[in-house]
């Protein structure tokens, strides 16, 4: 074979198995995206006992978990969060700072995988979004909206 030749047919080879090589990572990072996405959906659980869920964290993450009031909770419901659908609802308090000093009520955003609580996200005072990061608008909106029902429970928190 003339040496001219030679390259063209290495070239066209190199080519074809280049080709080859990208399409296989195509396929590959289609099936990583589905199997992230299968993990997610079955980690997408009712969670009923999102109430004591709450509470037990609560005890921990205040300051002073004793006299909260105007305690208030939403029903957990499907909620794209930073995209990635998940369980949230709504919590509404107001709690004292370390102060002993009542701050006002305060949204928050509770967040479930596989039925039980993962995270708190706070979302400051409803209504006040002035300071909200673009980040935290949509979900500062959807607890705007939420139907709040009494939480009691949080109320009787105790040490």
């Amino acid at each position: 074979m003339q040496p001219a030749k030679a390259i063209r047919v290495a070239r066209l080879c190199c080519l074809l198995a280049t080709g080859l090589a990208l399409a296989g990572c195509s396929g590959a990072a289609e099936y990583e995206a589905e199997a992230r996405r299968k993990v997610i959906e079955t980690q997408n659980v009712t969670p009923h006992n999102y109430k004591a869920d709450i509470v037990a964290f609560m005890r921990i993450y205040l300051n002073n978990p004793e006299n909260i009031r105007g305690a208030a909770v939403s029903e957990p419901r499907r909620l794209t969060i930073e995209g990635t659908e998940r369980y949230a609802g709504c919590l509404r308090y107001d709690a004292k700072n370390s102060a002993g000093r009542y701050v006002g009520l305060r949204d928050h955003l509770a967040i479930f995988v596989s039925g039980k609580f993962d995270r708190l996200i706070e979302l400051g005072r409803p209504g006040a979004d002035t300071q909200a990061s673009e980040r935290l608008r949509p979900l500062r909106e959807y607890c705007a909206t939420a139907t709040y029902q009494s939480f009691p429970e949080l109320e009787q928190l105790r040490r």
